[in-house]
């Protein structure tokens, strides 16, 4: 039963989810003319939605992520009824659900969406933003207008004759960049020719802007006066390779890149909603989205575990083995209570001495081998000169009896 919305805005798009049995459902609301404001979709997006869902499902609570406040007012205004948490306090508190911030303190969220990018620095420990800034000088936008522009310089395709050819261009350009996420090649075909593109062709076409789009990162980092442990990627511009490779290496950062980096902060507004509602939720993505990430520390603390009941079971602490076979109690020796006589004779006979089982290395060193004595040392055949080792000879074989002689 849903019992929680979470809803994210952006410029392209409103994204809604809400947690089931089997993990998180999340609809995509691309924003159209028909809106002026992304924020005005989002009433008719959750409207929608409520229709779509079966009529036991009841909303108790809507989540909404807002970036600034003014977006914070629009969403107000077009909402009224809902729990607005800001778009980094939903982030985070999704990535602590799924488990993948391991123990980073400081985190630095790189938000590349359609309209531009956002960086902020911010404290793990309290939801703190110790410093952010937004650049549109690199955005998804701005990435598909770079590939428009080269193919048309290229003359792959035709140029488009009206509005609806250039949308329909657009399209294939931001198709185009999303599939280079999982290939090294691609092929979009469409009115006006085949749209080619690989990999190597988009990193030369962006590789500007997201190196000052690190050097941005970086003065953001600065001024915020902490040292950050990592960085993570949200937003739909994090699927692109050359952003993950550029920014480790520039900022010297392990990178996060969650598995639906543009959902993270709709997912996380569901979760916040639920936990304002009352109810409790259980963090859903993790299981459906999250990578699981093996630690040594726990794969060598489980090896440790495991010998240890290889141990207990193999006889070994207070257990020796018996003749046939049987685990049994290793005999030590009798107390002083037990070693007392009793005031008292008593008929049976008493029982044998408790014989010590001497370990393996004490039987072994009671009883040492006799030491091999030494080879004498060889004596020089003829003093002076080179000596010459000779071969022993066997002793010569018994010579046979002679005959006697008859007579003598």
């Amino acid at each position: 039963m849903v019992s929680a919305l979470g809803v994210s805005v952006g410029a392209s798009a409103v994204r809604v989810a809400y947690p089931d049995d089997e993990g998180a459902v999340f609809r995509s609301f691309p924003v159209d003319s028909a809106h002026a404001h992304p924020e005005q979709l989002v009433a008719d997006s959750i409207e929608t939605l409520m229709a779509e869902c079966p009529a036991a499902d009841e909303v108790q609570a809507i989540g909404v992520a807002y970036r600034d406040q003014a977006q914070a007012a629009a969403v107000q205004a077009a909402m009224g009824d809902c729990r607005l948490v800001p778009e980094v306090t939903a982030v985070l508190r999704q990535l602590e659900a799924s488990g993948q911030l391991g123990d980073h303190s400081t985190l630095v969220f790189y938000d590349l969406g359609s309209s531009g990018l956002t960086i902020t620095v911010v404290d793990r420990l309290t939801g703190e933003a110790l410093g952010a800034a937004r650049s549109d000088e690199i955005s998804g936008d701005g990435i598909d207008r770079l590939i428009r522009d080269h193919q048309l310089e290229q003359e792959r395709i035709a140029r488009p004759v009206d509005e609806a050819a250039e949308w329909a261009l657009t399209e294939r350009c931001r198709r185009a960049k999303e599939e280079l996420s999982t290939n090294t090649a691609v092929c979009v075909p469409g009115d006006g020719g085949l749209l080619l593109l690989s990999q190597d062709n988009l990193d030369s076409l962006i590789v500007r802007p997201v190196e000052a789009s690190a050097r941005l990162a970086r003065e953001v980092i600065d001024s915020s006066g902490r040292r950050p442990d990592a960085v993570v990627l949200i937003g739909g511009g994090a699927h692109i390779p050359l952003v993950a490779s550029l920014m480790e290496s520039w900022l010297a950062l392990p990178v996060i890149v969650p598995a639906q980096p543009e959902l993270v902060a709709a997912e996380g507004a569901a979760v916040l909603a639920q936990e304002h509602s009352g109810r409790a939720v259980a963090p859903p993505a993790a299981e459906k989205f999250a990578k699981p990430v093996i630690r040594a520390g726990a794969l060598v603390g489980g090896a440790l575990a495991v010998v240890a009941v290889i141990g207990l079971g193999l006889g070994f602490g207070n257990q020796v083995r018996g003749a046939e076979g049987e685990a049994r109690p290793a005999a030590t020796q009798p107390s002083a209570e037990e070693a007392a006589p009793s005031p008292t004779p008593s008929p049976v006979a008493p029982p044998p001495a408790a014989v010590s089982i001497p370990e393996p290395a004490q039987e072994e060193a009671s009883v040492p081998d006799p030491a091999p004595a030494p080879a004498p040392a060889p004596q020089p055949l003829i003093p002076g000169l080179p000596q010459i080792q000779l071969p022993t000879l066997p002793p010569p074989p018994p010579l046979p009896p002679l005959p006697r002689i008859p007579g003598l």
